[in-house]
């Protein structure tokens, strides 16, 4: 796992929203998404208010007198009335406000059923007037706006004072239809605020200190006079140019007596400022929307502090089955050259289930992750990071906690060649979870009486030309095989100890008596003799015969490893045989029986070197 890249630099925002307390009952002159005329903003005491900046366009006038609740889209016309009610409208007028690229011009949106627009004619009178009051100012000059279509103001309305006021549009097209839009829409008439360059009281954040006060010098001018306006009482927002979203308000900052305005942000997680979010309070005597065509980013580096999991248990631990074991460690962060616990911290755990554990460090750093469950375990703190610790893990040094799982021996498979020896074959259960392979051994034991046992030796499982869970051996104890036979596996921290059934085994043994040559010197192409018995042993312990059964002679010549046949002959009725064989050098001679079924064991008399000269 590989830990994250250095945290890059905290940026602080680029983007100041002014930010309004405005009456709900002035939001109801914006009732459309479409458009993208801002109504309202703070209102002055002489003035009654409307609500700020918004994207909601109002809805089309109808050709009533105007009521509380707004006016309504007309309907296209489509032939004149005949019961003396008012002819249909002609044009469609909606979105009559400020506008969103500009807030001291004045945005609306008009279309004609019968024609193309020629002319629009906006007049004001302070918000809630008397229908018969003078009008205070006219707009008649009005441009494609080149960012949400419709038409914009070409200059900023000039209005007596600061305020909202309503709106009243007449709307000439080609044909020569005239209409009239009373009290249509409202705009507010704001004073511009301007936020200088943004400065910070510290230079960097780390781990330990994470807040800092970010400050700029404000400016607020009338729009019309340009006169400069007591700052008290505005707010703007700061926002995080680099968030998810960008105009997502971090903190609000309120003009102070020395005319800057100043806010603290704390960053807590990995996005700048994600803990900022309240609304200003716009307490100024005027309403006002913040100029934000020069405006520049504040960046404050952040440092990154290198950490590490330590474990402070055993790395390898055995618990019995059923038990359960703590594995306790600390996180620590690298302040200079020490380190140090660092608390709070969320620590994850990777076990052999997956994510198996979620702990948070205490005080001092340490955490504890209790487990009854075998296999290797890793910890980290690289999910839900605090931004000021570069992540890390503990894959260099995970725990394994070891609790035997159950093993079988089976199948187990014991018989005895002609030879004497104990063939044993079998296998080692470990429930499917792995095969041995090589690295665990099986002990072999052995009982006469099937009660008292002997360890034989060991055979490894899974060695080379096995299978992966086999082992196989041949084996004798004292010499011989006849008897009970078991396998037993030790166990391992990982898996329990287990035997295999005992399987007993039995072959008649059997001797060959006498066996040794006439003479141990002859000259060469002489004959040399043997004689004696071929003989079995009963279960009582005596020995008898074998009758009618071949006893062979076999040769070695010296410096040979191979032995060579040369005669054989059945014994007679008591067992005894008579062979004799010509000596042409010097060499190796015995006498070998070899039994034909599964009864018995082969047998073979001494080996005699004769000397040939």
């Amino acid at each position: 796992m590989r830990p994250r890249a250095v945290l890059p630099a905290l940026t602080a925002g680029a983007l100041l929203t002014a930010v309004l307390a405005l009456p709900a009952a002035a939001a109801d002159s914006a009732t459309s998404a479409s458009h993208e005329s801002v109504s309202g903003a703070t209102a002055s005491p002489s003035v009654a208010v409307s609500p700020g900046p918004s994207d909601t366009p109002t809805s089309s006038a109808v050709a009533t007198p105007p009521d509380t609740t707004g006016p309504v889209p007309s309907e296209t016309a489509t032939s004149a009335p005949t019961d003396g009610s008012p002819e249909p409208h002609q044009f469609e007028l909606y979105g009559v406000g400020n506008s969103w690229s500009d807030h001291w011009k004045l945005s609306l949106s008009v279309y004609s059923d019968t024609g193309t627009v020629t002319g629009i004619t906006a007049r004001y009178r302070p918000h809630g007037a008397p229908a018969d009051a003078p009008y205070v100012a006219t707009t008649s000059d009005f441009v494609p706006n080149p960012y949400y279509g419709g038409q914009v103001s070409a200059d900023r309305p000039v209005l007596p004072a600061m305020g909202v006021y309503d709106v009243s549009v007449t709307v000439t097209d080609s044909s020569g239809e005239v209409e009239d839009f009373p009290d249509v829409g409202e705009f507010t008439y704001a004073a511009q605020v301007s936020v200088g360059k943004l400065a910070s009281d510290r230079s960097s954040v780390d781990y330990e200190h994470r807040s800092y006060t970010v400050s700029a010098p404000v400016t607020v001018t009338d729009p019309s006079s340009g006169a400069v306006l007591d700052p008290a009482g505005v707010s703007v927002a700061l926002a995080d140019p680099e968030a998810a979203v960008p105009s997502e308000t971090v903190a609000v900052a309120t003009a102070r007596a020395d005319g800057r305005v100043a806010a603290t942000v704390t960053v807590k997680d990995s996005v700048t400022y994600r803990t900022a979010g309240a609304d200003g309070t716009a307490t100024a005597g005027y309403p006002y929307f913040l100029d934000t065509g020069d405006q520049t980013t504040l960046t404050v580096p952040a440092t990154s502090e290198t950490t590490r999991i330590r474990i402070l248990s055993k790395t390898d631990v055995d618990v019995p089955k059923g038990g359960r074991t703590t594995i306790t460690g600390v996180l620590e962060r690298k302040v200079g050259s020490t380190w140090t616990g660092t608390p709070d911290q969320e620590i994850y755990t990777m076990g052999p289930t997956g994510l198996s554990a979620t702990v948070k460090t205490n005080a001092t750093g340490t955490f504890a992750v209790s487990t009854g469950t075998a296999g290797a375990y890793y910890f980290n703190n690289y999910w839900d990071y605090d931004p000021f610790l570069l992540s890390t893990d503990s894959d260099a040094t995970p725990v394994y906690v070891h609790v035997p799982a159950p093993s079988r021996v089976t199948p187990f498979h014991v018989s005895e060649d002609e030879y004497g020896e104990a063939v044993i074959d079998g296998r080692l259960d470990l429930h499917g979870a792995e095969f041995a392979s090589n690295t665990h051994s099986m002990t072999i034991q052995y009982s006469s009486n099937g009660k008292t046992w002997h360890t034989v030796g060991s055979t490894r499982i899974g060695r080379s030309g096995l299978a992966g869970d086999e082992f196989m051996t041949y084996a004798t104890y004292d010499g011989q095989a006849n008897g009970y036979w078991r396998a037993y596996f030790p166990g391992t921290p990982d898996y329990s100890p287990s035997y295999s059934a005992a399987v007993k085994i039995y072959r008649t043994p059997t001797r060959v008596t006498g066996g040794r040559p006439s003479h141990t010197t002859v000259r060469k192409n002489t004959y040399v003799t043997f004689a004696g018995h071929l003989q079995q042993r009963s279960s009582s312990g005596t020995w008898s015969g074998i009758s009618h059964t071949y006893a062979y002679l076999e040769f070695r010549a010296a410096g040979s490893k191979t032995w060579h046949y040369v005669t054989r002959v059945k014994t007679d009725t008591k067992g005894a045989y008579h062979l004799s064989g010509k000596a042409t050098h010097g060499g190796t001679w015995t006498v070998v029986w070899f039994t034909s079924d599964s009864h018995h064991i082969d047998s073979n008399g001494p080996e005699t070197y004769v000397h040939v000269h």
